[in-house]
């Protein structure tokens, strides 16, 4: 009995060791491989993520090895940056997910203890690295496709490692996520507040710990790594304060975290700091900082901020056609990819206050049918599709002004008639989603009625043409409380604009002028070049006002400062536009044909010349057998 347990356990035995054997061979095969795959991952140092190289790779290496995480994070980094739509972003995320299982399943204990000492980060080093690379990738993904509750469940797993050092970031994430979503409650996302103060506050909470953390941890992770890896650190908080002190509407707070970075070109945030003067109203060195932007970005697959803010500085200066042919050129050369919605509506407004509607209507529908991916950005589907119902609000209420000013006589004509009515049901129906798309918005009050907000998407003069015919009387004190409160003492006059005119469509001119009279006194003409619309609304409004209370000088003065500030406006004014005609006729034909056409435009042309009145020149004449007429 003895003998044969003996002979049993020594059976076993040689079982056990031949198993232990062909373990550890097996393991030693797979140290190999993985060995191998990291040698042949440096020869791809050299290449970009978007190479097919990069994918050739990322197969061969999960045929070599499935259970290694190598070639999982450079498919993930090879779809992430061949992304441009939710689709794009899902099949990334995948690839990326399984690495950072596989990372954490094999190097626990590296990623453990990473910072305890300088020979653990020289030996987990190249680990850390991917590690952040693949979580900062996922995150992304999963921000792009409108998860944010999947990128706090992440970033939160990041974090139960405790590293010493955050070389992610992980808490300015958070911040942002809070930042970015802080419209919505806990009904929609478990890990948010239920206000926008709420969200703002717990944004700022984490910002803050994380530099409590940093100079906590800053005398032992000096010893470890890279001082500049710790000043990286910092920077990176400074970055997300400034941008949320902008949008609450501290000024000096935002300048200060600004200031820090400064000294630092290669990591200032050129388009935020644009952004920030922008809102502030220093036009010129918004622009200036948004161009310098353009030089420092060349990332195509994401929304480029800075284009959209210029196309509205164009407008704003009076240079629509230069907005539009930029922005039309701009979209033919990248093509269909994120942005792409919010291009066509920047061109929209370019042709709109160009008064070319038909061609603005064409970009407003382009931008309705696309579902832009808000990639990067602060600017999510709600303001995406408020802008652009704006602008269709504005082309609707253009188009109906053009068929007054076409035919003088357009009550004569059920054809016209029938096409005011159009457009007016057109623009009842946009008006009411447009409002009920504020009444859902918590921050209606902060970024829409307060002008130049950090995250209005819309102009001032844009906002105006929305409540103009609504409240009134709300906005007039809504309006006259900011021009007195507001800290950005550039933009105050911009409140007491609104203020004069909506008083004039309350038709309570007396009201209106002293409000108006008193910015002219005080404020106008404005010498900046980006107040050129500032300047034509003043004038359109104080010739309004003029008229109606009979002081007919004032309001041929003024309305020729209106004309010649923002021609493009005339047709679409409540102001009938008067001018001087003079004609040189060599073909009478011709000549009767067009002065005909002439007549039925709701203008009031003379053969006198008045003081503050246009002069027109019209000469026709013929080239062989072709039709000529010069007119300036």
């Amino acid at each position: 009995m003895y003998k044969q347990l003996k002979n049993i356990c020594s059976g076993l035995f040689a079982v056990v060791m031949l198993l232990l054997q062909t373990l550890e061979s097996e393991a030693q095969v797979n140290s190999l491989k993985r060995f191998e795959i990291d040698l042949r991952r440096q020869e791809l140092l050299s290449y970009d993520y978007n190479s097919n190289e990069l994918m050739l790779r990322a197969k061969e290496f999960i045929r070599k090895d499935p259970d290694y995480y190598v070639g999982y994070l450079l498919e993930g980094l090879y779809r992430y940056s061949r992304s441009g739509d939710a689709a794009g972003y899902i099949y990334a995320s995948k690839p990326l997910k399984q690495a950072i299982e596989l990372l954490e399943k094999d190097y626990a204990a590296a990623l453990r203890d990473v910072y305890s000492s300088q020979e653990a980060y020289a030996e987990y080093g190249l680990r850390i690295n991917d590690y952040i690379q693949i979580v900062d990738k996922l995150m992304e993904c999963y921000s792009n496709i409108e998860r944010p509750d999947s990128v706090i469940w992440l970033l939160n797993r990041y974090k139960s490692w405790n590293f010493s050092h955050d070389g992610l970031g992980a808490d300015n994430y958070i911040a942002w996520t809070y930042h970015r979503n802080r419209f919505y409650t806990s009904q929609k996302f478990d890990f948010l507040y239920n206000s926008v103060s709420e969200n703002e506050a717990a944004a700022l909470y984490f910002l803050k710990r994380n530099l409590e953390t940093i100079d906590k941890n800053e005398p032992k992770n000096e010893n470890i790594i890279n001082p500049i890896q710790i000043l990286a650190s910092r920077l990176g908080v400074y970055h997300y304060m400034s941008i949320i002190y902008s949008y609450l509407h501290r000024p000096d707070s935002a300048a200060m975290y600004f200031n820090y970075m400064r000294p630092y070109r290669g990591v200032f945030p050129y388009n935020n700091f644009a952004i920030f003067n922008f809102v502030n109203g220093e036009f010129e060195r918004a622009y200036d900082f948004f161009q310098t932007a353009s030089y420092y970005s060349s990332d195509k697959y994401r929304l480029q901020e800075y284009i959209y803010y210029m196309s509205i500085l164009n407008v704003m200066q009076g240079t629509p056609q230069e907005s539009a042919t930029d922005l039309a050129l701009y979209i033919r050369e990248t093509g269909v990819r994120p942005g792409w919605g919010w291009y066509n509506i920047g061109l929209a407004r370019a042709y709109m206050y160009n008064g070319q509607l038909d061609s603005s209507l064409i970009c407003i529908n382009k931008a309705a049918k696309f579902n832009d991916v808000h990639i990067g950005t602060t600017w999510g589907q709600s303001h995406y599709l408020f802008s652009h119902s704006m602008l269709r609000l504005i082309a609707l209420q253009r188009k109906e002004a053009a068929v007054r000013f076409e035919d003088k006589y357009y009550w004569s004509s059920p054809a016209k008639l029938r096409k005011i009515i159009e457009y007016k049901l057109e623009q009842y129906v946009t008006l009411m989603s447009i409002f009920n798309q504020l009444s859902s918005n918590p921050e209606r009050s902060d970024v829409y009625y307060r002008l130049f907000a950090s995250e209005a998407t819309v102009s001032f003069d844009e906002i105006y043409c929305m409540i103009k015919d609504y409240g009134r009387n709300f906005f007039i004190k809504e309006f006259e409380k900011h021009a007195k409160n507001d800290e950005r003492k550039l933009i105050r006059k911009y409140f007491d604009l609104f203020r004069g005119k909506l008083h004039v469509e309350k038709g309570d001119n007396k009201n209106a002028l002293k409000i108006l009279e008193d910015i002219y006194n005080h404020d106008a003409p404005s010498e900046n070049k980006f107040e050129k619309l500032y300047n034509a609304r003043l004038y359109e409004a104080l010739s309004l006002a003029n008229s109606s209370s009979g002081t007919g000088e004032n309001h041929a003065k003024f309305r020729m400062r209106f004309y010649t500030e923002y021609p493009q406006l005339a047709p679409f004014s409540k102001l009938q536009m008067k001018f001087t005609l003079k004609t040189e006729i060599n073909d009478n034909e011709t000549a009767k044909a067009v002065l005909s056409d002439m007549e039925s435009f709701n203008i009031d042309f003379t053969d006198e010349k008045e003081k503050n009145v246009p002069v027109v020149k019209l000469s026709f004449g013929k080239i062989k057998d072709r039709n000529e007429i010069k007119y300036s």
